[in-house]
């Protein structure tokens, strides 16, 4: 029997139903991974505060000792899963960018994408994320929202093996434009709905939400297959 890889699944803040502040896994996410014979851990931040109250940019910066915690936990992940979110933190960033260097297989789902724009970009977030205005993009439940287009040569065209996918969607802002990363995928409408790194074992981001599509969706599967079989070790 081969070894099952470990993701990282990065917890979210939130506030639960009884207004107690939480970090959280979605459990789409969680189940996608078990689904497809990984064993999923959650990515916890360690500073001592409770982050959904807080504003990103007010938190102090990690300390060396807090960052230094956190590789310990990245260095147990075969795979890292960056989930949706509408916070941005420190960690984010510190974990992002600490697995890349070590090139461990990335996973970002619409906020989780995001941030790879933001950190591959190197510039404000005011700058590279915009609200989508008349916003067809946030349809929470449904199945099918609209189609995208993929580039071509790309890790994401290797994925899925076709030019054209539609997609569930669920978010109101949208990376702007990108440097340093490639753009995989575009919606019908010019917004960017997918990036990767280049010259890495598995690093891709995408805005749509297929850990909620794979009970009826072949795409979806082909991307959490490909990703988990970049894990495995």
């Amino acid at each position: 029997m081969k070894n099952k890889p470990i993701i990282g699944i990065v917890g979210r803040s939130d506030v639960s139903s009884e207004d107690y502040n939480v970090i959280c896994c979605f459990e789409s996410v969680r189940r996608s991974i078990v689904k497809k014979g990984a064993i999923p851990i959650m990515i916890l931040p360690n500073q001592d505060l409770e982050y959904e109250p807080s504003r990103p940019s007010e938190i102090e910066r990690l300390t060396l000792e807090e960052k230094e915690d956190l590789k310990k936990v990245i260095d147990l992940c075969d795979g890292i899963v960056m989930p949706g979110t509408y916070k941005l933190f420190e960690y984010d960033r510190f974990i992002y960018e600490y697995a890349k260097e070590l090139d461990i297989p990335i996973l970002g789902i619409c906020g989780g994408m995001q941030l790879m724009g933001l950190v591959d970009n190197d510039i404000e977030s005011k700058e590279v994320l915009k609200k989508i205005e008349a916003n067809n993009h946030f349809k929470k439940g449904e199945k099918y929202v609209h189609k995208l287009d993929i580039v071509d040569n790309t890790l994401l065209s290797k994925i899925i093996n076709k030019k054209e996918i539609e997609v569930n969607s669920r978010h109101s802002f949208y990376l702007d434009k990108v440097k340093n990363i490639r753009v995989s995928a575009y919606s019908k409408d010019g917004f960017i709905e997918a990036v990767e790194v280049p010259n890495k074992k598995f690093i891709l981001g995408i805005q749509w939400h297929p850990e909620s599509m794979l009970d009826y969706d072949e795409d979806a599967n082909k991307i959490f297959d490909a990703f988990i079989s970049s894990c495995e070790v």
